[in-house]
């Protein structure tokens, strides 16, 4: 067979993968992308068990649910010890989990200094501190805790998609200029890619990869809140042409699972085995219309 055939390109068959926030959002889509296309094993990592319960349900055997809170160190260790004792490596991790933060979207157009200074001011300093404990700092100890797993898989061979990957899920928000999702998120999210970028550079020698996905408007319970006041046909679906306007967002619809599988099975496969530092920007053209470093 050919090596440039699509089957062989994008063939993710086999692959045991590690999913953090696997059970909703963006990490489901993940997951469904992988599982239908052959995976051998997901595990998928969050704290609400009935939800991890449900998403495994839809692939029983493939898709492993791991209840557990990857702010705790322990709790961290504990389940790369049973990723470890069942599996014995992994191909992938992605580090997926995350929140929003505190926001500004409440101001009113043409707000004032003071506007400003009062509402930033009324966000108690623990909820700052907290968006970057789960986008930042637990980031970062998912993939220490994961990182000689991944060296394991790069030893077996096993794998057609390349070198073992971690795949870390940023945000357009890691590059705009515009504050008003909040300052905590767009610098936690900033901060994702900064890590992400250094794991990249330290990892050289052991040949593990380190990639990035800057998603746009993906629906997921942390971003229904920045799109639904945007909405301008409430006869559509999110995923349908027409629902924003093309001023707000030029793919005029948000992304879905297609868009997110496409993605996803890209940097997974042989297709993308040559990424490594990388930062892919899946926003339907977004950042385009938003003052922006990318």
């Amino acid at each position: 067979m050919s090596t440039i055939k699509a089957d062989n390109l994008f063939n993710v068959k086999g692959i045991v993968a590690v999913i953090t926030g696997g059970g909703t959002g963006i990490g489901l889509m993940m997951t469904k992308a992988l599982a239908e296309n052959g995976a051998a094993r997901i595990y998928i990592i969050g704290r609400r068990e009935e939800k991890l319960i449900e998403a495994a349900s839809l692939f029983p055997g493939v898709v492993i649910p791991i209840q557990g809170d990857i702010m705790d160190q322990d709790a961290l260790k504990k389940m790369a010890a049973k990723v470890k004792e069942e599996s014995g490596y992994i191909n992938l991790l992605v580090t997926n989990a995350g929140k929003s933060g505190p926001m500004l979207d409440t101001l009113k157009p043409r707000y004032t200094l003071n506007d400003f200074v009062a509402l930033a001011w009324s966000s108690p300093m623990q909820e700052f501190t907290d968006t970057y404990g789960l986008n930042c700092t637990a980031l970062y100890y998912s993939v220490i805790a994961f990182l000689e797993l991944l060296d394991e898989g790069n030893k077996r061979k096993n794998y057609a998609g390349g070198k073992s990957q971690v795949i870390a899920t940023a945000s357009t928000a890691s590059f705009l200029r515009h504050p008003r999702a909040g300052y905590a998120y767009l610098s936690s999210k900033a901060g994702v890619i900064s890590l992400i970028k250094c794991f990249s550079t330290f990892c050289v020698p052991w040949g593990i990869r380190f990639n990035t996905i800057a998603a746009g408007l993906f629906p997921s319970e942390p971003s229904e809140v920045l799109f639904k006041p945007y909405i301008i046909d409430k006869t559509k679906t999110l995923f349908e042409e027409g629902v924003f306007s093309r001023s707000y967002q030029p793919a005029e619809r948000a992304g879905s699972d297609d868009d997110m599988a496409g993605v996803i099975l890209y940097m997974a496969s042989r297709a993308g085995a040559f990424l490594n530092g990388s930062v892919m920007l899946v926003d339907g053209g977004k950042l385009a219309t938003m003052p922006a470093t990318y």
